[in-house]
């Protein structure tokens, strides 16, 4: 007979997407519970702080974490669900904004590690609360974080040449989506869509390079995207219409960072990560050809060599 674990002292989600078999959990300092993966030895001189991108969770990095714990098993690796996302918690309404995250982000950081280096990595959305991290955490920054990995994301403008089109063809949209995110907001489903499998037909061009957008990976996107929570990522659609976190790249240019964009990116084209490149003197830009949004899933062993370079810097 299997003994029953011991979850007195432990946090507990509240199954807002299903049960979260085999994470771990962590309580925010607004009392939202988030689910986290948290591989590797505890007692690590650097720990990997994966920080995934909107709708998606921490399983968009799992290509990423099995070749780091396989390959790099001294390193530490922790990447976990944002609230409102995966499995976590939503948390108080209205709170899905750049800013909480990011500070969600300094209380994994100094909960979970709060001794030895980190290296951050944020995937598309994941790149502004790294940024906005740097500007609300400075002295964190400099102090605990030993070097930043940008992978598929903007610092501004994000949305203005999405999937290519021109500013005339996609300004009539950026204007009426505060209107149909304000309605999603008030919604008060539990998650998104519980038939994954209807939208992942469409997840091709933008979001994978030629080739990439394989049935696999087109559902695992899906799946994340359904069991995230609407009225969080209605809010954060907002967020990323408005977003301006330029002034970031001088407060993240004072330490190593990498920026890892994709020549067929439809979501965060090219054009923002040269831009990024551009602020940041310091900054390595590299490219990787026919590539799109979701690097982690379709270009992992690259994704895994330029964590690893900052993390044994």
């Amino acid at each position: 007979m299997c003994p029953v674990p011991d979850t007195r002292d432990r946090p507990l989600l509240q199954g807002r997407a299903g049960p979260a078999i085999g994470l771990d959990t962590h309580r925010l300092a607004d009392g939202t519970v988030i689910a986290v993966q948290d591989t590797g030895p505890r007692d690590a001189e650097v720990t990997v702080v994966l920080v995934h991108g909107w709708s998606q969770d921490h399983t968009s990095w799992d290509d990423v974490v099995e070749l780091l714990d396989t390959d790099h098993p001294d390193l530490r690796v922790v990447a976990y669900d944002a609230r409102g996302h995966g499995r976590s918690d939503a948390g108080p309404r209205r709170t899905g904004t750049v800013d909480q995250f990011a500070d969600d982000l300094a209380d994994v950081v100094t909960g979970l590690v709060p001794a030895g280096q980190v290296v951050l990595a944020g995937h598309s959305l994941g790149g502004p609360i790294i940024m906005a991290f740097a500007q609300r955490f400075p002295d964190l920054l400099r102090d605990r974080v030993r070097g930043v990995l940008l992978v598929a994301t903007s610092s501004a403008d994000l949305g203005k040449d999405v999937f290519g089109l021109s500013a005339r063809l996609t300004a009539p949209a950026i204007a009426v989506a505060p209107v149909v995110t304000k309605v999603r907001s008030w919604s008060r489903a539990r998650v998104n869509l519980y038939h994954p499998g209807l939208i992942a037909w469409a997840i091709r061009r933008g979001f994978y390079g030629p080739g990439a957008a394989t049935a696999h990976n087109r559902y695992r996107t899906a799946a994340q995207t359904s069991r995230s929570h609407p009225a969080t990522v209605a809010q954060l659609v907002d967020e990323m219409i408005r977003l301006d976190r330029a002034d970031a790249l001088a407060v993240l240019d004072t330490v190593p960072t990498v920026i890892l964009a994709g020549t067929k990116d439809g979501l965060c084209p090219i054009a923002h990560s040269r831009a990024m490149a551009d602020a940041m003197p310091g900054a390595q830009f590299v490219v990787l050809p026919r590539a799109g949004h979701m690097l982690p899933y379709e270009r992992p062993a690259e994704v895994t060599d330029q964590l690893v370079r900052l993390a044994t810097k």
